[in-house]
């Protein structure tokens, strides 16, 4: 689990909203595209894969995945 943004890799676990009016879920990274991370919702694996910025993640607390 990254303890920093620049930990950022693939299988990492962070934080994700699925839009402005939405909560934080848990997201997997499948996939890195320069600065733009492919990520799939850690609950609803089935849903289409997302596309975010370094800067749209959070990371989870420490102990937490």
């Amino acid at each position: 689990m990254p303890r920093d943004p620049t930990e950022i890799g693939l299988g990492s676990v962070v934080l994700a909203h699925e839009g402005p009016d939405e909560g934080w879920w848990e997201a997997e990274v499948i996939g890195i595209n320069g600065r733009v991370f492919s990520l799939r919702w850690r609950d609803y694996p089935t849903q289409p894969t997302i596309l975010r910025k370094a800067t749209e993640l959070a990371l989870l607390p420490p102990g937490e995945a």
